[in-house]
């Protein structure tokens, strides 16, 4: 008789276990119904209720979860059997069985899994545990666009940037220099009036001369000014390109950031509702005397673990998509997809492109350096002024009149822009050292990122073919062991928190190929 009550025990609990997501703990009746013929409805809870005996009223009464839920057929036999230790011990696993297990490696990658529809009053409830959400933070989401796919979020960083809006209107400032670099090759003209009167009638009348000076560069000072302007000019050119490889890096890594993140809430909300339930079904059962205070302890820390984790990972989310609405100046507040994996990059290739040019930073260095050797060529050439042509007119003292010409220029003895050309010389060699160590930092810092990168891949296919399957298996193992009455709940409990930690792990994997690729992008400029 008791392993007669054990068996139909255990079948009810299977029955609760594979109706997590009924409002009532207790929907054996699904199961009940399997021995009763088809034309036979199952009563409802206020008629069932009424036919009950004493000692099942008590065990409804005892337990308030289950007051509205549909009767068991044989509940006095379940009442009755409920302060075996053995059953105790099958009634909790099996209540157990689906909570454990519904975290499969097909949630992890994204495939809703609905449960089995049990009648409940005459009406069918669906499990929602497992629906796949991408806005996960509220039912109602703020004011914003949904995020469009890579190519455009790298089209408005590439453009929109607050980093390459600055570096196009600092390069747009940088053109000016030119207007003053092409002009001619002649000074603004001086004049010169001067008029003298003698005494005791040496001179007659007033005399008076002017003089007019005309400056002629003739040493090369305009193709000079001109070569610095244009050097002027590709510095901040190279400088933009910094800022939109910057861009285009920052807005690569977010964009993955932000799709992980997305993942992360979507798993971290399944286990929320799994420990939820699981801690509603051991407080029932503690109640009803049927589960230890340890147990319902356990699961209620369990419940709040993954409820923290959860504000995490919105909080993840919330910050990748303001990092990537600061850096396309778009606002964005929503996904509309999920991908778990950056793009396939072929690394080996992508190396080989990056061997072809020079990082930006290199480029902006060495722009830097040919500026100041351009600006030091014009000093040398300016400190040979310029050659002035005089023409002069006038009245003499005895009233004739007077005209000449003849020329001007300033000897470069002892000044001739020393200070100016040495500051250039050592901003030129500055330049020139910074553009041979950023050479180095940034290819030893390529061959890391590659060899890292490599190293996230292998982690990837690891967790994915082999760490979170055997995870899985060892939940259900955990989880069978538990049924068959051989371990308790702490077993399902480790096993179950070793596969989200694997789920999550995954997660921060693919996150750092996101992020490197970013990084590879922001060093190098060019796009896997």
């Amino acid at each position: 008789m008791i392993f007669t009550d054990l068996a139909r025990w255990a079948h009810q609990a299977r029955s609760v276990g594979l109706c997590l997501g009924c409002s009532s703990l207790l929907c054996a009746a699904s199961a009940s119904a399997d021995a009763t013929p088809a034309t036979n409805q199952t009563p409802t809870t206020n008629q069932t209720t009424a036919n009950q005996t004493p000692a099942a009223q008590n065990t409804v009464a005892r337990n308030p979860v289950t007051r509205n839920t549909a009767a068991q057929p044989d509940a006095t036999a379940t009442a009755a059997t409920a302060d075996q230790p053995g059953d105790r011990a099958g009634s909790v696993a099996a209540s157990e069985s689906a909570a454990a297990t519904s975290v499969s490696l097909s949630q992890v990658d994204g495939a809703a899994q609905v449960d089995g529809a049990a009648q409940v009053d005459g009406a069918a409830q669906v499990d929602g545990a497992a629906q796949s959400s991408v806005a996960h933070t509220s039912s109602e989401q703020p004011a914003g666009r949904a995020l469009p796919n890579l190519d455009a979020v790298l089209k408005q960083a590439r453009y929109h940037a607050p980093q390459v809006r600055l570096g196009e209107a600092a390069l747009a400032v940088s053109r000016t220099q030119m207007v003053n670099a092409g002009r001619i090759p002649l000074g603004n003209p001086y004049f010169e009036v001067v008029g003298q009167h003698g005494t005791d009638g040496t001179t007659k009348g007033i005399a008076w001369g002017a003089t007019a000076w005309l400056p002629f560069e003739l040493f090369g000072q305009r193709g000079n000014r001109v070569a610095e302007a244009k050097a002027y000019e590709h510095l901040f050119e190279a400088e933009l390109t910094v800022a939109q490889a910057a861009a285009l890096g920052e807005a690569y890594a977010a964009y993955g950031v932000t799709h992980v993140a997305s993942e992360r809430i979507r798993i971290v909300q399944q286990m929320v509702e799994i420990a939820g339930r699981t801690a509603e079904i051991y407080e029932a059962r503690l109640a009803s005397g049927d589960a230890v205070l340890r147990d319902a302890t356990m699961a209620k820390v369990e419940m709040a673990r993954n409820q923290v984790l959860l504000q995490d990972a919105q909080g993840r989310l919330a910050n990748a998509l303001t990092v990537l609405s600061q850096v396309t100046g778009q606002h964005y507040s929503r996904l509309t997809e999920t991908r778990l994996e950056p793009p396939k990059v072929a690394i080996d290739e992508y190396v080989a492109r990056l061997e072809k040019r020079f990082a930006p930073a290199v480029a902006s260095a060495e722009a830097e350096a040919k500026f100041f050797e351009a600006q030091k060529e014009r000093f040398d050439s300016e400190k040979m002024g310029p050659l002035s042509l005089m023409l002069l007119g006038g009245r003499g003292d005895f009233g004739e009149a007077r005209m000449g010409a003849g020329i001007a220029y300033e000897m470069p003895v002892l000044r001739s822009l020393q200070g100016e050309k040495a500051r250039a010389d050592s901003e030129a060699l500055r330049a020139r050292t910074q553009r041979a160590i950023a050479e180095r930092v940034i290819e030893r810092r390529i061959d890391g990122i590659v060899q890292q990168f490599r190293y996230e891949q292998s982690a990837y296919e690891l967790l994915t073919n082999e760490a979170l399957p055997a995870a899985e298996r060892a939940v259900a193992s955990a989880t069978a062991t538990l049924e068959a009455g051989k371990t308790d709940w702490f077993a399902v409990l480790i096993s179950r928190r070793d596969f989200m930690s694997l789920s999550l792990d995954r997660l921060d994997v693919v996150a750092r190929q996101w992020s490197l690729l970013g990084e590879l992008i922001q060093l190098t400029g060019e796009l896997p």
